[in-house]
């Protein structure tokens, strides 16, 4: 679909609520009896988030002329019989200090996908491949999480007809951590059965203007040299699974809500999620900004040591006790005379600044460059002048995340379904 189509559509949603599993429609509609298995609307789900997401597609004015007829095929200009559509979701974590209620504001819940694919499904009369992917945090439970956020019941669902759908894990680098924090083995894998691509922008990446700062460029959890070895004056490279350049149908399917260092996480910053090793991007710039860094405002030796001398202590094995040592002691100064309720969202143990306020120019870089390469980079890595595949944005902002994002962020019940073909109107909307 031609991005530079800046149309927007917003439906609200009757109950802020997700529904049962597995999510049909609570009415029948006359485009789903021509999908390939029998549909059987259900009286007994209240499921306002179907009706929400196909509003919006009608709204986006899709196969307009054939809207509520038995013709209606959404989706039908996106992709053919025999091709590849790709969803992704927001799966970054599988943790949250509320439980439950909290996790659901931080990923994109499965009844958000399920009028996507019966849409998929409709247009290529069932002969497609479909594939639900992300790249989650290194130490989040893939399993867990696509149980929280109700995909296996949505993939068990159509399974039980002979769609079988993929749901796969990306990541490249899957991180073990112990109960302080510390990463204590790292399990490196391709778990994209297709591979990974590199794919270089090199001085036409938006990281190019502050280049010269390459040096600087940081990730939690990983060496000062990490981001540097594939952003530099040479290259800036991004590892890429080829599930998703693969796509002929790319949907963006985000969740709306805040993020500490890119402000928010909705089209656009969903994209950070193609990118197969977080290591392969910059976060941030090490220091002050005076010193060519976006860390934190101003120089301030006491304040710079609170923040990295435990990252520095825990990044060397012969260092690491004395690491847990200062964290047991910081975490017993820190819960002296408060109660379990009022620690559960403190961000007393993750006052490190790393970029985390409005002045990270870093970023916002690499997810421009992400957001570039999904319009334009072909299977093999290669860029185009023209876009390459078909791109569609259905954000869930359902229940969405205020504060502290992108991963304690607190429940808003928000009720909103957006969708367009512009990630940057996308998200220009949605704030």
């Amino acid at each position: 679909m031609n991005y530079k189509n800046l149309s927007v559509s917003l439906a609200q949603v009757d109950c802020p609520n997700y529904p049962a599993p597995p999510y049909h429609p609570c009415r029948s509609h006359p485009e789903l009896t021509n999908l390939p298995y029998s549909l059987c609307p259900s009286n007994n789900n209240h499921n306002s988030i179907y009706e929400a997401v196909r509003d919006c597609l009608i709204k986006l004015k899709l196969d307009n002329r054939n809207i509520e007829t038995n013709q209606w095929n959404p989706f039908q200009s996106f992709i053919k019989p025999g091709q590849n559509a790709v969803l992704k979701p927001n799966l970054v974590f599988d943790q949250h200090p509320l439980g439950l209620k909290g996790t659901l504001c931080t990923i994109t819940h499965a009844s958000v996908l399920r009028p996507l694919i019966d849409y998929i499904l409709l247009a290529t009369a069932g002969n497609v491949n479909i594939s639900i992917c992300d790249v989650p945090l290194q130490s989040a439970n893939w399993n867990n999480l696509i149980f929280l956020g109700g995909y296996n019941s949505l993939i068990d669902f159509y399974s039980s007809y002979g769609i079988n759908i993929s749901l796969i894990d990306l990541r490249k680098e899957i991180a073990i951590f112990d109960p302080l924090n510390i990463i204590v083995k790292r399990l490196v894998k391709d778990r994209d059965p297709l591979g990974y691509c590199v794919v270089d922008l090199a001085q036409k990446s938006a990281l190019y203007p502050v280049i010269q700062f390459h040096k600087k460029f940081r990730i939690t959890d990983y060496h000062g040299k990490a981001v540097s070895k594939h952003h530099n004056f040479n290259k800036n490279e991004y590892l890429i699974p080829k599930t998703i350049l693969s796509a002929n149908f790319f949907l963006n399917v985000p969740k709306l809500k805040t993020h500490r260092k890119a402000g928010i996480t909705c089209a656009m910053k969903n994209l950070i999620g193609i990118n197969g090793d977080k290591s392969w991007i910059a976060h941030h710039r090490a220091g002050a900004c005076q010193f060519g860094g976006d860390e934190y405002p101003r120089f301030h030796l006491k304040n710079y040591l609170r923040w990295h001398l435990w990252a520095f202590l825990k990044s060397y094995k012969h260092t690491i006790w004395l690491a847990k040592l200062i964290k047991k002691l910081y975490y017993k100064k820190v819960t002296a005379g408060k109660t379990i309720e009022s620690l559960k969202m403190t961000s007393d143990f993750h006052d490190m600044m790393e970029g985390s306020w409005y002045g990270n120019d870093t970023i916002w870089r690499c997810i421009a460059d992400l957001n570039h390469i999904i319009f334009f980079a072909d299977i093999n890595g290669q860029m185009h002048h023209d876009p390459v595949r078909n791109y569609l944005t259905v954000v869930d902002a359902v229940i969405a995340g205020e504060n502290e994002g992108p991963m304690q962020n607190m429940p808003k019940n928000a009720g909103i379904i957006l969708s367009g073909f512009n990630p940057l109107m996308i998200d220009y909307i949605a704030t």
